[in-house]
């Protein structure tokens, strides 16, 4: 079977070839691995909820290491604001 490109996998590649290789999905796991989303949730117990975000960021040498550190963390805090997760402290 040929996999394609590089760069981000297919829905295809995804759904019958990693995800069945994961292994057990806890209980505690409230957002569940999908394709193309890149956000999770874990009941951590107490009312507590941790939210995990993954992306692949990388350095553009142009901007140097700085520039591009405020880039990635505020790339990912957008996407995890941007996912319908309500933000709350008890």
């Amino acid at each position: 079977m040929r996999l394609g490109r590089l760069g981000k996998i297919n829905e295809y590649v995804f759904t019958n070839i990693i995800y069945p290789n994961l292994g057990k999905i806890h209980d505690e796991v409230i957002v569940k691995l999908q394709h193309g989303v890149d956000t999770g949730a874990i009941d951590l117990g107490d009312g507590r909820v941790l939210v995990v975000k993954a992306d692949p960021v990388f350095i553009v040498p142009q901007f140097g290491f700085r520039k591009a550190s405020w880039f990635a963390v505020h790339i990912l805090a957008s996407d995890a604001m941007t996912s319908g997760i309500p933000l709350g402290m008890p």
